[in-house]
């Protein structure tokens, strides 16, 4: 797992957003986004492409974790509640994995544990 948590440690976009990755694991893994007040919209409220950009880094390393480069073909992402305040988990793990397609579920939780929002991803393993 130390490839994945090298390679992930140096996604600039995410350390630009506050992403940090807190574990990774076969099929799976877990990142946190401590909210600033530049993440959020004109409503104040998390502004849902923050929310996304932590769900799919979560995707993309518990997709990366089996020592294939993996990459997204498609993904959706469905925002249940709006998010202001404190920090945001998303917790990524495997639903169904073949030689060629990886298919990933993030829950997005609050501190509270509501759920946030809900993205599920279709990644390509590459040979």
């Amino acid at each position: 797992m130390d490839h994945v948590r090298h390679m992930f440690e140096h996604d600039l976009f995410a350390k630009h957003a506050g992403i940090e990755l807190i574990s990774v694991s076969p099929g799976q893994a877990t990142a946190k986004m401590s909210l600033q007040p530049w993440h959020l919209n004109g409503v104040n409220t998390v502004q849902g492409g923050a929310i996304f950009t932590l769900a799919d880094f979560a995707f993309a390393a518990a997709a990366n974790s089996r020592d294939k480069v993996a990459v997204a073909v498609n993904v959706s992402i469905t925002f249940m509640k709006a998010a202001t305040t404190g920090t945001l988990t998303a917790e990524a793990r495997e639903v169904a994995l073949n030689p060629k397609l990886g298919t990933y579920t993030v829950n997005v939780t609050d501190e509270q544990g509501s759920l946030i929002a809900i993205f599920q991803g279709l990644a390509y393993r590459k040979s």
